[in-house]
Order: structure tokens, then sequence, then C-alpha cells
């Protein structure tokens, strides 16, 4: 069972709960933290301050230990002569990160699915955060607004605690929204496809001689996995294989290093089409960007079938492909990245005529 203390907010059943100005407890013990700010004391009662530093180490050792903090967040709470908000004072690296205070918006774009139960539930938000690059550390949007700045973010550290901040949700009690962060922080990573682990990947040998790279054939199986970030990180991976350098921007999303390419990355249970929520998100971003970018869709169509039931189907409709075409952006599924990739790293096309065939057509590409 995983042991969880929430700090400050109402008790629940079968967690323990703490109020910022009781003495805290060894935290050490605890699998999981939810830390409610909208309750931090804007007064200085004589335990605050002892337990902020019991909380900024407990903080340091949750990391260590690959556990997980979840942290509603309130607007930053400063104090005469300090920097660093009090309220936020606790966080490794407290100076790295920054939460500014904005009028209530409602502009709101989920970019981790893990997520989606909680962020349905805010209407409104009030802080946008900023993270400055830290060696060892990623920041990683869980939601943006409408300017792309995140309003629900997670940092990871050492590639093995996290720290998630979450907006207060407005759709619902305060009651309910720490029973879903319980929920959160109880439930396992979603089961992988049983088919996974069958799909085919050349020797490791023969890649690794050809590329010069250490790889796990899970690292390229990943292109159909159920998780979104998975799926993400191994389209990066292939792209690189294929000369395509890429950043990691918004969540699902690539940005190349050279020139103006930008990846958009989606799953689907069907064809890509306008009716799906985020391929109509994706048509718009198309339509609407000014930079003379090209727009590369990487679809994981048919997402719940083994990879050998996707062929012979139909993976967009006529009216997407068109308008690919007509809007300087291509289409491959991960199925077909998958055929072009395996098609390089077997020596029966060259990486250079991958690369050129990717950045320069329009349009579905078939593989």
């Amino acid at each position: 069972m995983n042991k969880i203390l929430i700090i400050g907010s109402t008790p629940h059943k079968k967690v323990d709960n703490i109020k910022w100005t009781q003495p805290f407890p060894n935290m050490e013990k605890y699998d999981s933290l939810i830390i409610d700010l909208t309750s931090f004391p804007k007064n200085y009662p004589p335990t605050l301050f002892n337990n902020i530093g019991l909380l900024k180490k407990t903080a340091r050792i949750f990391i260590r230990d690959n556990k997980e903090i979840f942290c509603i967040m309130e607007k930053p709470f400063k104090i005469l002569f300090k920097k660093i908000p009090l309220n936020y004072s606790w966080i490794p690296f407290p100076q790295k990160l920054t939460v500014n205070p904005m009028l209530l918006g409602r502009t709101i774009n989920l970019t981790d699915e893990r997520f989606s139960e909680y962020i349905e539930n805010v209407e409104k938000w009030d802080n946008e955060l900023g993270w400055k690059n830290t060696a060892n550390c990623s920041f990683d949007h869980i939601a943006i607004n409408k300017s792309q700045k995140p309003i629900a973010a997670t940092i990871t550290i050492d590639k093995r605690g996290k720290i998630h901040f979450l907006p207060k949700t407005t759709k619902i009690n305060h009651s309910k929204a720490i029973k879903l962060l319980i929920g959160l922080a109880t439930r396992e990573e979603p089961e992988e496809y049983p088919w996974l682990d069958s799909i085919e990947i050349p020797e490791l040998n023969q890649i690794e001689n050809s590329w010069n790279i250490s790889i796990t054939p899970k690292k390229y199986r990943n292109l159909f996995s159920i998780d979104d970030k998975k799926i993400t990180k191994a389209v990066q991976t292939i792209l690189e294989d294929l000369g395509i350098l890429t950043i990691q921007s918004i969540e699902f999303d690539l940005t190349g290093l050279k020139g103006n390419i930008v990846v958009k990355i989606a799953s689907t249970k069907g064809k890509v089409e306008a009716q799906n929520t985020k391929i109509n998100q994706l048509a718009k971003f198309i339509e609407n960007q000014r930079k003379n970018e090209k727009i590369i869709i990487i679809a994981n169509t048919y997402k719940d079938l083994p990879i050998n039931n996707r062929t012979n189907k139909d993976h967009i409709d006529l009216s997407m492909k068109i308008f690919l075409e007509t809007n300087n952006a291509i289409l491959l599924t991960t199925l077909s990245l998958y055929h072009l990739w395996k098609k390089v790293i077997t020596n029966q096309i060259s990486t250079q005529e991958a690369s050129s065939l990717i950045q320069n057509e329009i349009g579905e590409i078939e593989i």
C-alpha cells in the first residue's frame, strides 16, 4: 500500500494529514507527498520555518529515492529581504523556479495525459511557471496556456524523483481535488500492450556496428507504446538515427535543431481525420503557423492494434490528406516511420535519402 502524507489540507481516509502549523513528523517513511500551498499560513507561527527546513530535506530524500511530490500551487508568498518566495523555498534549486502571478486565465491545453482528469477540473488558473535550465534536471509541461507557457509542470531531478506543480481546481471542491491526487499517487503506470515485445528489431550487433550507438530493443518498440511520452522519445531517437536532430519542447512536440522543422505527435484509435479532437488541434496549428515551418505529423494510428494488423488500412482521410499537401506538411504513421528506419539500418536506403524524403515531401508518406 502506497503510504501518503498530505500537508496542509483537510483530512482524508486511509492517508495521513498534517497542518502547516503542527510539528512535522519523520516524512521519509512515506511513499508520496501531497503539498497544499493554498493553506500555507501568511503569519509566522513558531513551527513554520522549522517545518520548511524539514520539508526541504525530505524533498531531497524523495528525489533520491525516486518518489513523487504533488504540489497544489498558490501565488508566491514573498517576505522582506528574501528573493525566494517562502511557500516555494522547500524545493531543490528554488532559485531556478519562477512562479508568475497572472490575471485569471482560461485557456488550458493538456500536454501530459496522466493528469487529464485533474486538469479537466481546472477552469481558471492564476500562475505561469518558468524554470532555468539546470544540469541533471528536466522541466516537463503538464498543461500550457494560449501563450504556450506552462501553467502546470513536472520537475524531474537526476531522472529519479519528481515534483508536480498543479493549479487549484475550480470545478470541484478541494476535498475532491485531493482525492484525485491520491488516485494519481497510488496508480501504477498503464500496462503495456502484450504484443509490444514481439515487434521485430534488427540484431543489436548490426545496429551498434553500423551506427556506433548502444541501444535496446525496447527503446525502438516504444514507438508503439501505450504511453505517449515513450512514443515521443522513440520518435526523437529514430529521427536522430535518420539524421534529423531535434529537441523536446512542449510535451509531445519536437523542434528541429537545424532548419524550421516542427514534429507533432498524436495517437488515435483509427485513422487521421478532422473529427478527432487531437487531429483537429494539429490542423489548426498548421493553419495558423506563420513561420514557414515544415510541419511533420507522426501519427500512431490504430494504436490498440498489433502492427501487423495495421497494414492494408487507410491511415488518413482524403480531406486531411489534401489539407496537408496544401500546407507544406507531411504525415508519417509510426508504422511507416518504423519501416523507413528498418530500411536505413539494414542498408536498403541511405540515411541521407531517408532524411531528404522526410524533409522535402508533402502529404502522406507511406513506407
